[in-house]
């Protein structure tokens, strides 16, 4: 049963009005996200930001919850990325200079599993972003197909009310 609810909470997603990019942000936010640890305060952003920007937020909550899967076998990885960037001796200077700036400060980048997350995050969002925008208008337009081809679709749109309704709120009579 739950398998049957996941499959048709990604139907609806796949075939909501939102654009594809919307959707492909939403991805790459939560998959930062979701690299994070919890409490850091680049995750606490990310929340605001998908909250305020116009994003899937079911999506971004489907790849956060991806992401924290991800980051607990991985968390050693990241860490590692964080501490190869951040005590790198030609990036020292810049990281003192960044971290210490005012709103920066607060994200916690100066610990190596958040910006080894966040980095990672990025790199793997912006990877996907381009192929899961594509998947999502294949699919969008597959569907509308399958529509148009549909017997029971075609004898619905013969009838007048739906005539009525197509021409009100499309501005087509067609």
């Amino acid at each position: 049963m739950l398998i049957l609810t996941w499959i048709r909470r990604i139907y609806k997603i796949l075939s909501k009005d939102g654009s594809p990019a919307a959707i492909a942000f939403a991805a790459a936010f939560g998959l930062t996200a979701g690299f994070l640890p919890p409490t850091a305060g680049l995750t606490i952003l990310l929340i605001l930001l998908v909250l305020l920007i116009r994003v899937q937020i079911s999506t971004a909550i489907a790849f956060w919850a991806i992401g924290s899967l991800v980051r607990l076998p991985a968390s050693g990885l990241f860490a590692w990325i964080g501490e190869r960037l951040l005590e790198a001796e030609p990036l020292r200077a810049f990281w003192k200079w960044f971290v210490g700036l005012p709103v920066v400060a607060w994200l916690d980048l100066d610990y190596y599993a958040v910006l080894g997350g966040a980095v990672a995050g990025v790199l793997l969002g912006g990877a996907l972003f381009e192929p899961l925008r594509r998947i999502v208008i294949a699919y969008r337009a597959y569907a509308k197909d399958r529509l148009e081809k549909s017997k029971f679709f075609r004898w619905l749109m013969r009838l007048w009310i739906f005539r009525l309704l197509r021409f009100v709120f499309v501005g087509t009579s067609s």
